[in-house]
């Protein structure tokens, strides 16, 4: 049975107008579009005053890591979002050895809250996702830090010509299973210990097959542009590889006066024949792991002992201080450089315990919400805030997820949305049982709600393009991100004037308000705002022309 949507005012993706009509869907295709469709024993959407627009495509997001368990993907779903772009920031749960299961084991599962499972191959992950069933399509990117620590593991040094040929082979086995590309983070480890050389190494290879490097720079904050954006653009260049800003932000409050030289930089990239664009999110708040921001890679070789031990503890402490000012004061005015590092560091501690908000954390689940300096008095209130941080982070496991106040809406975040070369991704994630930021619930709704409603930053006609056919066309997905006939019948409808996010930084995990339908290849996913169960999901592959 065929499904038809009636008098719906169509936003095609294109940026275009709108046009009220109606939507004949027969299988996964948009068949026909125009008006007064007769259509006998369709099953029928009565879409009168409401928006009819492609699916949403979410360039940036992290679900790969629990999609497993958490295949309904209803964070997302119940956005409009039909499409996860996946394997972010250089973490993934393939391609794996047993190199990079230890790193997974001691590392990122800890920090991330990722699968215990983990595959050899790209393709061998796809099939497990396939043979599951999931509601939602996933495009996956190679990601790097896995491509590492198969050939290196953990060793902190630069790969030798055969590692490198290795890491090619490795890369090039994921374009081949249908990767659009490859991701780094190259704040996280081994991103952070692998040279420009090395990626560019890398990207050679996507670049044959036409595909894409995305990048979480190596800055994001006072040298966004010196040492983040310029690395990427060197990269893009000397491999000849179109590429990807993740999360594109002015990451602190040194930055946003950078905002206007960031988007400059782009466009005079983009002139000069570069392929660049960037994703972005709608909140002021970053989000990360407590652990990745305060820990050295050698304190999860033994977790609990090295956050116990008097001595190592000590050492710790040093280096939390190395990691924060290296983090946040390496573009501060020189005149704070110059105070004297006893006081450097208290000025710091203050600022963590007042800045620093608790979003979620493994076990005692009252604290989520709460600023850090109050979380530690709440818990360890006998213990110094030092000494009780790092018992917080050893009796959590690592598992805590907090936000900071990074960027700015007023002074950057809206200048770098308003620019054509710039879509959404949530960086957000799927999860059990625990809090998120609300980035993973609500980046889509914010944005038609808050930054096209009441702001009217952008047009309703421009905000559907940067959610639909602008990535889709980033991505080369010829049937989506469009309402036409023909196409994929990935579709959302909503009511423009209900929609609205309700994820706060306390409860993350609220649906949003008036989305009504979602379609993702041509069966409906989401009925009058609730869930059907439907599983129609598929894995995009890209296409190369290799």
């Amino acid at each position: 049975m065929g499904l038809l949507i009636r008098n719906g005012l169509i936003l095609d993706g294109t940026g275009s107008q709108g046009f009220i009509s109606d939507i004949l869907i027969e299988g996964d295709k948009v068949v026909q579009i125009k008006q007064n469709i007769d259509a006998a024993g369709t099953e029928i959407i009565d879409a009168s005053n409401k928006v009819v627009a492609p699916g949403f495509i979410d360039m940036h997001h992290h679900g790969d890591l629990s999609i497993m368990e958490l295949n309904k993907a209803e964070a997302s779903i119940m956005q409009g979002v039909t499409t996860l772009v996946v394997g972010m920031c250089g973490l993934g749960l393939a391609p794996a050895n047993e190199k990079v299961r230890d790193y997974y084991h001691n590392f990122v599962k800890n920090i991330f809250g990722s699968s215990d499972i983990l595959y050899d191959t790209i393709q061998e992950y796809m099939d497990a996702i396939v043979k599951k069933g999931v509601s939602i399509n996933l495009a996956f990117f190679v990601p790097h830090g896995n491509v590492r620590f198969l050939v290196l593991g953990s060793e902190r040094r630069p790969a030798n010509e055969r590692e490198i040929e290795e890491m090619k082979k490795s890369v090039e086995e994921g374009m081949e299973a249908g990767a659009f590309g490859l991701t780094t983070g190259l704040i996280y480890p081994p991103g952070s210990i692998t040279s420009t050389e090395e990626i560019i190494e890398l990207c050679k290879i996507v670049a044959q097959y036409n595909g894409i490097y995305d990048s979480h720079m190596r800055n994001e904050g006072g040298d966004v542009i010196e040492i983040g954006m310029r690395e990427l653009i060197k990269i893009a260049r000397e491999a000849k590889v179109q590429a990807q800003i993740s999360h594109w932000k002015a990451g602190s409050s040194f930055a946003w006066k950078l905002t206007s030289d960031m988007i400059n930089l782009v466009k005079e990239a983009r002139e000069h024949g570069l392929k660049i664009y960037a994703d972005l999110y709608p909140y002021e708040e970053s989000s990360t792991s407590l652990s990745y921001v305060l820990l050295q890679p050698w304190v999860y070789d033994n977790f609990k002992e090295n956050l116990t031990d008097l001595e190592k503890r000590k050492k710790i402490i040093n280096e939390i201080f190395n990691l924060i000012s290296a983090n946040f004061l390496s573009s501060a005015p020189k005149a704070i450089k110059l105070i004297p590092k006893v006081i450097l560091r208290k000025f710091l501690l203050r600022f963590f315990k007042k800045s620093v908000r608790i979003i979620s954390v493994t076990r005692i689940h009252k604290i989520e919400g709460e600023f850090l300096g109050r979380a530690i008095k709440i818990l360890y209130p006998k213990r110094k805030f030092i000494d009780g941080l790092l018992d917080f982070v050893r009796d959590e496991e690592g598992g805590i997820m907090v936000s900071m106040r990074m960027m700015s809406e007023a002074k950057s975040i809206n200048s770098l949305f308003k620019q054509d070369f710039v879509c959404v991704g949530s960086d957000g994630f799927l999860v059990k049982d625990v809090n998120t930021h609300p980035r993973s619930y609500g980046t889509f709704p914010k944005i038609l709600s808050k930054y096209v409603r009441e702001k009217n930053i952008v047009s309703l006609e421009k905000a559907i393009k940067k959610m639909t056919s602008l990535p889709a066309t980033i991505l080369g997905l010829s049937d989506r991100g469009e309402i036409k006939e023909n196409n994929k019948a990935d579709i959302v409808i909503f009511n423009f004037e209900k929609i609205k996010d309700k994820s706060t930084y306390k409860n993350g995990r609220q649906f949003p308000e008036g989305i009504d339908y979602v379609i993702v290849n041509g069966k409906i996913t989401v009925r009058k705002g609730i869930h059907t169960g439907a599983l129609n999901g598929q894995i995009l592959k890209h296409k190369s022309d290799k």
